[in-house]
Order: C-alpha cells, then structure tokens, then sequence
C-alpha cells in the first residue's frame, strides 16, 4: 500500500511538467480523476464477486500487474487522451482491486485488534509518504521526469512480490472438533444434520445455473441487503465524500501553491509537513487504539472530519506562508483520519462476511461522487482562475458532513438510552 499512497502525494510534482506539455487545465485534471476515482470504483466493486471465481492471489497478483502497467506507460505518454488512459483506467482498476484485497486480508485475520493492524500497516505506508517528496524532488533535478516515473514503476514492482506472498486466512484455520453436547446445541439453532461442522465451509460461486433466473444470479454477486443498512448511513455515505474531498484537495494542493509563487523546495516542504503530521498522528492511534475503540471509530472519524474544516478555513485566511505550513501539519490529522479509519468504520457497521462488498459499494460512491463533483470543482477553478474558491467549496463540504454525521451519532445515541431507560422500566 506505499506505493498507492505514497507517490499519488506527489501527483502534482510528478507530472507537472508532462501537464505543461499535454497543456493539461485544471478542468482535465479533475475530468482524469474522475475517470481515475470511476475505474477504483469500478474495480474495487467487483473484488467481492471475483472471489467466487478465483482466488485472492490470483487477483492480487492481476491488479499488481495492471497497477504498474499503467505507471510505466505514462513515461511515453504525450497526449491528454493517454494519460487518462495509463493513469486513469489501467492504473485505477489496479488500484481499486489492491486497495479493496488489502483491507479484506487485514479484516479476516483482525478481529478483536483490527484498528490496531490498520494503524500499524497503514503507518508503514505513511512513513513512505514522509520520503516521498523529497526523493521526487532529488529524482526530477538528476534524472527529469521520466526518468522518476522510471524509477517509480520500478519501485511498484513490489507490489507483485507483495502479492505472490498473501496468504488467505483460510489457510491458517484450525479443525476444532465439534462434542456431542455442542452438536445438540447447533442442531437446536437451526443447523441441518447434513452440514458438516468439522469442516469450513466458504462459499464458492462455481457457475450459472440455467434453471435460475438473472435476479438469482444478480443478488448472489451483489449484497443488495447493504443496500438498506449500509449505503443510507455516513459511514457510507460521508466516508465515500470525504475520501473524495480530501484526494480532490490534495491533487490540487501543489497546483495551488505554485500558484501561490512558491518554488519547489517549499512545495515539497509543504508536502513532507503535511505526510509528518500524518504519520505522527498514525503512531499516537497505534499507542492509543484501545481509548480510541473506547471513543467509537465513528466519534473519532467526526473529530478527523471537524479539523479538516478547520485546517482548511485557517490555510485560506492567511497569506503567511509559516502560519500555511503550521496548518499543512496539523492538516495531516485529518488525512490520517481520512485513510485509516475508513475500513474500521465500515467494519464497525456492517458483519464480517459482508465487509468486502461495503468496501466495493463505498468505492463505487466514491467513484460516482468523483466522476459528478469532481468536473464541477475544477471547472469552478478555470472560471474563477482562482484555486482559493474551490478550496473554500471543499472546505464547506466538510463542515457539511461533519455537522451531518454529528446529528446522526447524537440521534442514535438518544435512542439507545430510551431503549435502556425502557428495558429498566419493564424489568420487574
């Protein structure tokens, strides 16, 4: 996951050059991450059903294949249509199918610890993040910009390896003999005699039955029961914006501080504050996962949300660039947020054996929001010639979800405690 994360922060140092040859303008940009957010979304949906035709090697080591594809064919690259292509549609789905099988693994093998694992392998990433733009910046001045994407599809090459080497959880599944008493007991629930219960038992979809009709078919590749407990909820809905508005906020950034005459060694300052303050906020969840699961994934994801605004109104309300950098750090709270406790969030919401589809339903949200606000956002920029507007749109959006999200958790809240208040009261 470095490699996903670690180089899309450099996005705008990476290929500014190629954009001023392709003469790429802020609306194209947005309309490459809209097609780039579309082809995750797409590839991160369908992760689920493949697992019933093959297996979770077999499509890890396929989307590390087509994940650094796309990154070496955007060194020839020398059109606007080609790079949406490399990056957009081949790069993407390889994006989408690791990003969903990563947190799937992690999810299956972390039950009770699973804040813990996600903080801990996402920390790891982070710390790349952290190196990441000063080794761009050294890499451009001695090699040029394609002799960097050289080096950085070289670099993702790992991500075969990485592949080859997962392991499914099944694998590591002890047989536990069922006694006689238990069987009664299981047997008493409901389970037919015929199931065996020495065994594991995994759903495998091995073809279409003729005799069944395509609404069969459909509802075995597609949960629809997530459709009303899952998707209606912020933890779908506002997780899906987020992600959105903080990857839309960070493929702008370096545009803007460009903008903004800074030169390549502050951008890159920039940049390496902000993943600081990232990687550090991801150490204190590691050290403080238990008060956190006590505080709630979701009470911790609106507290990420509320300092994303607030960063945000603080960076547009000055010009100073000491008092940019101070909040470009502690921007990186809410970035960490953002990224890592969006698969606690949705494993604190849905049941285990249905947290691949939520991932695959969030991205494809994530992917439509991106495809419909993205265009919209960098057209905003183009007609106002001013990335402050746009910014000050993003912001608004996550005061939005924040104060949505606050009222849910207060709602809910409520009505746990008259149920409790009503249980006392008809206990005898």
């Amino acid at each position: 996951m470095g490699t996903l994360m670690g180089f899309f922060n450099c996005f705008g140092m990476l290929f500014k050059d190629l954009f001023l040859e392709i003469d790429m303008d802020s609306t194209t940009v947005t309309v490459f991450t809209g097609v780039s957010a579309s082809s995750l979304a797409i590839s991160g949906f369908i992760a689920a059903p493949l697992q019933k035709f093959m297996s979770l090697r077999q499509i890890g080591l396929m989307a590390a294949v087509l994940f650094n594809l796309g990154t070496f064919c955007t060194i020839f690259v020398k059109s606007k249509l080609l790079f949406i292509i490399t990056q957009g549609l081949i790069q993407g789905f390889g994006n989408g199918l690791i990003y969903n099988l990563s947190l799937t693994v992690l999810n299956n093998y972390f039950l009770k610890r699973r804040l813990l694992a996600f903080s801990i392998t996402q920390t790891v990433a982070a710390a790349f993040c952290l190196i990441s733009p000063q080794f761009v910046k050294w890499s451009i001045e001695r090699y040029g910009s394609q002799g960097t994407l050289l080096l950085v599809s070289a670099i993702s090459l790992h991500n075969i390896f990485g592949m080859a080497l997962m392991q499914p959880v099944e694998w590591h599944m002890k047989k536990v003999e069922i006694e006689r008493n238990e069987m009664e007991l299981f047997l008493s629930d409901g389970i037919k005699p015929e199931t065996d219960l020495t065994k594991p038992k995994f759903d495998k979809f091995d073809g279409i039955d003729k005799n069944k009709t395509i609404k069969t078919y459909i509802s075995r590749v597609i949960d629809f029961s997530l459709m009303k407990s899952f998707v209606p909820t912020n933890a779908c809905i506002a997780t899906a914006f987020g992600s959105f508005l903080e990857m839309t906020f960070v493929v702008l950034l370096p545009q803007s501080l460009y903008f903004m005459d800074w030169n390549e060694n502050d951008v890159a300052k920039g940049l390496s504050l902000m993943a600081l303050g990232d990687i550090l906020t991801r150490i204190a969840i590691i050290l403080m996962s238990s008060v956190i699961n006590k505080i709630g994934s979701h009470e911790t994801y609106v507290a990420g949300l509320f300092i994303a605004f607030v960063t945000r109104i603080g960076m547009l309300w000055t010009n100073n660039k000491s008092m940019i950098l101070t909040f470009l750090t502690i921007m990186g709270i809410s970035r960490c947020t953002i990224q890592v406790l969006v698969p606690v969030v949705v494993a604190d919401t849905v049941d285990n054996d249905k947290f691949s589809s939520a991932i695959g339903i969030l991205l494809i949200l994530y992917g439509i929001i991106n495809s419909v606000v993205g265009p919209v956002l960098g057209a905003i920029r183009d007609l106002t010639n001013s990335y402050s507007i746009a910014f000050y749109v993003i912001t608004s959006c996550f005061g939005v979800l924040t104060i949505s999200w606050s009222i849910e958790l207060i709602y809910k809240k409520s009505t746990r405690n008259k149920i409790q208040i009503l249980d006392t009261s008809l206990k005898p």
